[in-house]
């Protein structure tokens, strides 16, 4: 026969060998299926979420622009100024666009509006990961974009046109807004007429001029309710001075290669200019220090996936640990096919006895296995795009629409095939190939009741069978050390009051109405009003200590000194507040008082800062000098920790919440400025349920005003909000996902093996019985015989995770070597589970006649 006509026997063979034994081919496909599914799952998640090109026609084209400052500080945020001499000198090589993600006071006809979607029915509303609005008006999210942005990107309209298509007259005189087609469809229900109606941002009329398609996020990951031209910022934020403004650092760029023009052509261009513009800032800021310009592949991420180390390292680890699953399933399928195997001996040595070479025999076992990869690698696409495809609803869902809507495309393409086909042919190949060559090596001489394979092949079993009882057990302990170090970072102790303690944040319209002067005196009426509520204790004016906005100063000692010097420095974490805000939050006072009414020279610091700086000496009196530092970038009109020297009256106990590491607990408090009580939000200490004071705040902020727009977030909740606690949660959620499919990959590979075996061993056990064996004792010999490899295997991953652990200390908050809690649970647990895997065919084995187990064949 030609090769092509013995590749089709195989097939067709393999193919009635698989229905032949449905059962068998079902358990197996099923293991494969979930070793491929976890790795089609992960690699889907990749694509959709951090691999996404930019959403425009030629995407590949499209690219990224920011600049790394020679003290390694990365800037991707530019002024309008900025933006237009860039636009205007690479416009021949390089068309470049603009864009801001914003929230913005939203109404339809003038005034706020009444109806609000409930933030109590979102997924992240209940798990308190969003704030809570209060009062009548309500925000929209808007993408604010140069007028060239839809051009470049080359996105056609649903309905209506976009913003090139108007002259900066019409701009000026008829300012337009373009609305998604998700907003539309759930705010407007579709209605046809909307285009040419007015809408309201900040109270400012805007005309809605077009509708862009469904899903369009362009260089986001979300799709906004509205989208809004640069031109129009001056409007909505009552501000002339908005757009010429170097030192407002607020848009993204991005843009399209001309043709034939190359990245590296393009950061040559830039280079000179941005040295030039760097001339125009404002001296000892962070944009008039050196740069040089970085430009990357178009991605919604605002720097090169390689600036994010952490990112990049948990990427890597979550693929490990599927690949950590597919090997187990195909250890899984392997042993289920070598104990398979050994009841087809009789069948193999037929065949070679009639001709066939061992090379032939292995060709079509291996065939069969690859068969069964197909068809665990059409399964697991099929699944893992299914439940994808709910959970991108379930996240969609999850979010408030006035946040805009998350969009992650799941649906498979070509590159998608390409790896679940790979994949699935690896994964079939690899699980088929152990078992064919064992199977080869049958010989005519060799009998069932005789010779070293049975021997053998048990052998290799056992191997297999401790090889996923390790891996899959190295995968549990590191979703059990996961979930550890999620729960300690729920259980921290902070120091504070976080139940019953609420932030407030205000927020007005960008009009003349609304000039700092007002704002205060809305704040000092709020404030009044506030108190006369029975079931607030306190207010104060303050940053939470749960913001992870917190900024770091370098303190020094010297006071006579007008620049802190590195050995003397320490990096303390500061911030402004008010006299009663150790009071609001229930900290205490260890030593001397709280600061004075109306001081801006004293200052508290917390005991680990006194402990720091004043080993084993009082701090009460003594003068401290702060400065900025380069740890974090800070703002041309943000209020400083800078200055003459603050003298300690005061020494607060410990807080901790915004990060999780030794420095977070080193404070220092300074009093905040009168004038600067606007910029903060409120801390509000109450009797009771917080949640009761919350709701009863609609009526006093529209009494106020309506168009104050508030948000509600308890400080608990604004802990499950930070960066540490979230990354925790999602490593704790991948990671335990990952482990309980290996879990159940090693249960099915023991049960089923062990399974394979008693029914290969029934003639033997029927001699051991009739020869006066007790079912006890038959029972026991198999157990043994079943525990031995996945003892085997817990010893092999306890090394392994201890291994692991060891190398991840420091990763996860709390966890600062192996962690014996984990590896003793998850061991005890893979033990049980071995046990009783094992037992219900042992039983099953005792249970048989005799006689009958003698005839058996």
């Amino acid at each position: 026969m030609t090769l092509h006509e013995t590749v089709l026997h195989d097939l067709r063979y393999g193919f009635r060998m698989l229905a032949r034994n449905p059962g068998a081919t079902f358990i197996t496909v099923l293991a494969l299926a979930l070793g491929i599914g976890v790795n089609t799952a992960v690699f889907t998640g990749f694509k959709a979420m951090v691999a996404r090109p930019i959403e425009a026609r030629d995407p590949g084209e499209m690219v990224n622009f920011a600049l790394k400052r020679d003290t390694g500080t990365p800037q991707f945020s530019f002024s309008n100024p900025d933006y237009e001499a860039l636009r205007d000198s690479v416009k021949n090589v390089l068309s470049l666009i603009a864009y801001r993600p914003s929230q913005l006071i939203y109404s339809e006809g003038g005034g706020p509006r009444k109806q609000r979607e409930p933030l109590s029915g979102s997924t992240l509303g209940r798990l308190g990961l969003l704030n809570q609005d209060v009062g009548a008006a309500q925000f929209a999210s808007v993408f604010v974009v140069s007028e060239n942005y839809f051009q470049v990107l080359g996105i056609k309209m649903l309905q209506g046109r976009s913003f090139e298509s108007m002259s900066a007259a019409e701009l000026a005189s008829t300012p337009p807004v373009l609305i998604s087609e998700n907003f539309w469809q759930r705010q407007f229900n579709g209605d046809r007429s909307i285009i040419g109606k007015p809408i309201y941002l900040n109270g400012a009329a805007l005309t809605i001029i077009g509708i862009t398609p469904h899903d369009f996020v362009g260089t986001s990951i979300g799709a906004p309710a509205f989208w809004m031209p640069i031109s129009a910022e001056p409007l909505v934020h009552g501000d002339e001075q908005w757009l010429m403004d170097r030192e407002n650092q607020s848009y993204r760029l991005f843009g399209r290669l001309a043709p034939g023009v190359s990245m590296t052509q393009v950061e040559a261009r830039l280079n000179p200019i941005a040295d030039h513009l760097r001339s125009l800032h404002a001296p000892r800021t962070e944009w008039a220090k050196p740069a040089t310009a970085l430009v990357w592949p178009g991605s919604p991420f605002p720097l090169p996936l390689k600036e994010y180390g952490g990112l990049t390292l948990s990427i890597l680890l979550t693929m490990a640990a599927a690949a950590m699953v597919l090997v187990v399933a195909c250890a899984n399928v392997a042993s289920l096919q070598l104990a398979r195997a050994r009841a087809r001996e009789n069948e193999l040595r037929t065949r070679m006895s009639l001709g066939a070479s061992r090379l032939r025999v292995i060709r079509q076992l291996i065939t069969e296995s690859a068969l069964v990869g197909i068809l665990a690698g059409g399964v697991a696409l099929l699944l893992t795009w299914t439940i994808l495809k709910f959970a991108v609803v379930a996240m969609s869902n999850a979010i408030p629409g006035q946040y805009g809507g998350l969009i992650f495309d799941v649906t498979p393409d070509l590159e998608i095939f390409g790896f679940v086909s790979a994949a699935s042919l690896f994964a079939g190949m690899l699980s088929g190939f152990v078992p064919a060559m064992e199977s080869s090596r049958s010989r005519l001489a060799f009998s069932t009741a005789g010779g070293t394979a049975p021997a053998r092949s048990r052998r290799l079993q056992d191997v297999l069978v401790a090889a996923q009882v390790a891996l899959s057990m190295v995968l549990m302990i590191a979703g059990s050390v996961t979930i550890r170090s999620s729960i300690r970072t729920v259980a921290i102790d902070t120091g504070f009051e976080t139940e019953r303690v609420f932030a407030l944040n205000t927020q007005f319209p960008d009009t003349l109405k609304y000039a700092p002067p007002q704002r205060r005196a809305l704040i000092a009426e709020l404030r009044r009003r506030l108190d006369t509520l029975p079931g607030i204790a306190s207010v104060t004016t303050a940053r939470a200590p749960t913001d992870a906005g917190a900024r770091t100063a370098a303190t020094t000692l010297d006071e006579n000194s007008s620049q802190p010097h590195n050995d003397q420095t320490i990096l303390l974490h500061y911030t402004f507040i008010e006299p009663n805000y150790f009071e609001t939050l229930s900290v205490p006072i260890t030593l001397g008082r709280t600061l004075p009414e109306r001081s801006t020279r004293a200052v508290v610091v917390s005991e680990s800062a006194a402990r720091d700086l004043w080993p084993g000496q009082s701090p009460i009196g003594r003068m401290i000098r702060l400065g900025p530092t380069d740890e974090r970038s800070h703002a041309v009109n943000e209020l400083l920790a800078d200055g003459p020297s603050y003298q300690v009256v005061g020494v607060a106990r410990d807080t901790r919440a915004a990060e999780f590491r030794a420095t977070d607990y080193r404070r220092v408090y300074l009093a905040m400025p009168a004038e600067r009580t606007l910029f903060y939000p409120l801390l509000i200490r109450t009797r009771s349920d917080p949640q009761q004071v919350i709701a009863s705040l609609d009526p006093v902020l529209t009494s106020i005003d309506p168009n104050i727009v508030a948000s509600c977030t308890t400080l608990v909740e604004m802990l499950h909000q930070t960066a540490p606690f979230i990354a925790a949660s999602m490593a704790a959620f991948i990671a335990t996902s990952i482990g309980l499919v290996g879990l159940l990959l090693a249960l099915m590979g023991i049960y089923g093996t062990v399974s394979f075996i008693v029914v290969l061993r029934t003639r033997e056990v029927g001699i051991r019985m009739a020869i006066g064996a007790r079912k006890s004792d038959v029972l026991s010999l198999i157990l043994r015989e079943s525990a031995r490899p996945v003892f085997a295997g817990l010893l092999a991953g306890g090394l392994l995770a201890a291994g692991a652990s060891h190398l991840a200390r420091g990763l996860l908050f709390g966890l600062n070597g192996v962690d014996v809690a984990s590896l003793a649970g998850v061991s005890l647990l893979f033990l049980i589970i071995g046990l009783l895997a094992s037992y219900p065919p042992a039983h099953r084995a005792t249970s048989i006649n005799p006689v009958i187990a003698l005839r058996y064949e």
